[in-house]
């Protein structure tokens, strides 16, 4: 059953019913709770892949921590640093690993809420409001849109959000990923690839390119070992989980320890506060209204983007078993970023493509082959809290006694190389990446896909033109140079549901509808 349809209309006897949603997630998780933790200890086998997807849990999500608390601390001016971004992970995480319904969702923060962030520290800067004070209200104005949506079952509303929807963001995660690592090459090449001036440093741009791409290449391949002749199945396998953290501190020791002698610039620890509540200052009405829209917009991303992160891990093809939980989840993340506003850290939700590739990484996979053309299907998912659990003790671990040193050393580069493996590695499950690669190739070399059986090639590429209209559009208002435009992303990002539900069907025939837009 699709785990969306799971969702029920929280209708009791035709009725609406306050908490519906919620009891039903409860009742629905509830008595798997104890399976969470147990789960996939039985076997050798088992442990060794939730090891390995801790291992590349930390990794994926250690990494971008460090890089968004660089992004925080330039545009708050070292308020929100890499310390309380990290801090923020590591709390989110043991929060929503233990309480949380869908605990294979990967909640982190992510560029969106960046903007938001630099929005307010703007508004509070120029009005001169206190920043911690106007934060912490937006956020938990957020919250309480969250809170809301969850009791009152406004997240049943995720069932209108086709697969069509989820592959369109999750097409835009990967580029935006991309695009942020090409910024970071521009930065560099522009700054210091040079040569008439003191500021000028030609091998700094020159070796954070090779840093960025070895860890691509690097990572992609030991990851598509998987698809190589040698070894059996399980090794090969077992070689490609740990491609993220083998890429990773090979580039990290090359670029910290062999070309030492370049300086490739860190980030720095201004403020060695661990976990403080900051004090508010002078609350004024316009600081309240002002607040209150900011928060009425944050909650709308944060509801879209959480919703459909977990839509595509609840996918039918991913085999899960013990059914999703929508509503209690929105309550689990409204309560955590109670707790990031008061303390001003980074606000927090379900987020791709970590959530999917968390899934994967826990998963047995089972290659089918047909007409020369290597499919990878899910046959089964080891659905454990430990992989989360002992990841994000990891993290906080790293909080409190890593930071600086030694998690300075790892060369910015790297970073921005693991955000376009991550974009990468996401575009395998993609139909959309892969109809937009049909558009270039011959018909002959068509994969045979359910829905290339089904449906008319023109019907095919129409449908990926509208896709990839709708993408470009998240992408304009996502990269413009206007903050307050990027903040208008949630509200075009649920526009793409009516577009589908209403415009779409009246282009295209429903019965090729269901085979280019339904799970399978």
């Amino acid at each position: 059953m699709d785990s969306v349809e799971e969702l029920g209309n929280d209708r009791d006897d035709g009725k609406w019913c306050f908490c519906a949603g919620i009891i039903k997630d409860l009742k629905r998780r509830g008595p798997h709770y104890l399976s969470d933790f147990t789960e996939g200890l039985n076997s050798s086998a088992g442990v060794q892949k939730i090891i390995s997807a801790t291992v590349f849990l930390f990794f994926s999500l250690i990494m971008p921590c460090i890089a968004f608390g660089v992004l925080f601390s330039s545009l708050t001016k070292g308020i929100i640093d890499v310390r309380k971004v990290v801090l923020s992970q590591a709390l989110a995480g043991l929060v929503f690993s233990i309480f949380g319904g869908q605990h294979l969702l990967v909640i982190r923060t992510t560029i969106p809420l960046t903007i938001f962030t630099k929005v307010i520290y703007t508004i509070s800067s120029e009005t001169e409001m206190d920043f911690h004070t106007f934060y912490a209200m937006s956020g938990l104005w957020t919250s309480v849109f969250l809170a809301i949506s969850a009791l009152t079952g406004i997240s049943s509303l995720i069932r209108y959000c086709s697969r069509s929807t989820e592959e369109i963001f999750a097409l835009f995660v990967s580029i935006a990923f991309a695009v942020d690592a090409l910024k970071f090459l521009a930065y560099e090449f522009d700054s210091y690839f040079c040569f008439d001036s003191e500021s000028c440093n030609v091998p700094k741009p020159l070796l954070s390119t090779i840093l960025l791409l070895g860890t691509v290449l690097i990572g992609c391949e030991i990851y598509n070992f998987r698809f190589s002749p040698y070894l059996t199945a399980g090794k090969r396998h077992l070689v490609a989980d740990y491609a993220l953290p083998v890429a990773v501190l090979l580039m990290a020791v090359m670029g910290s320890w062999v070309f030492r002698k370049i300086e490739m610039g860190t980030f720095h620890d201004d403020n060695p506060k661990n976990f403080a509540f900051e004090k508010w200052g002078e609350i004024s009405t316009g600081m309240v209204l002002g607040s209150m829209g900011l928060g009425l917009l944050q909650g709308l991303l944060i509801f879209m983007d959480q919703n459909i992160a977990a839509s595509v891990v609840n996918n039918p093809s991913n085999r899960l078993k013990k059914g999703p939980a929508y509503h209690w989840d929105i309550l689990v993340v409204a309560f955590i970023n109670t707790i990031m506003s008061l303390f001003g850290l980074p606000l927090v939700h379900g987020a791709l493509p970590h959530s999917p590739l968390h899934v994967r990484a826990l998963a047995d996979v089972d290659e089918r082959s047909e007409q020369g053309h290597v499919r990878e299907v899910i046959v089964n998912v080891r659905e454990t809290r430990l992989s989360s659990l002992v990841c994000h003790i990891l993290i906080w671990i790293c909080a409190l006694f890593l930071i600086p040193k030694p998690l300075n050393f790892i060369p910015i580069p790297v970073l921005y190389g693991l955000f376009v493996f991550l974009a990468i590695v996401a575009l395998d499950d993609l139909e959309l990446w892969e109809r937009m690669l049909l558009i270039f190739t011959e018909q002959n070399s068509y994969p045979p896909t359910h829905y290339i059986r089904k449906v008319p090639q023109k019907k095919v590429h129409y449908f990926t033109l509208i896709q990839f209209v709708q993408l470009a559009v998240l992408c304009a208002v996502s990269f413009s140079g206007y903050p307050y435009l990027k903040m208008l992303f949630p509200a075009f990002l649920a526009l793409m549901i009516p577009i589908r539900l209403k415009l779409v069907p009246k282009l295209i025939q429903e019965q090729y509808l269901k085979a280019l837009d339904g799970h399978f």
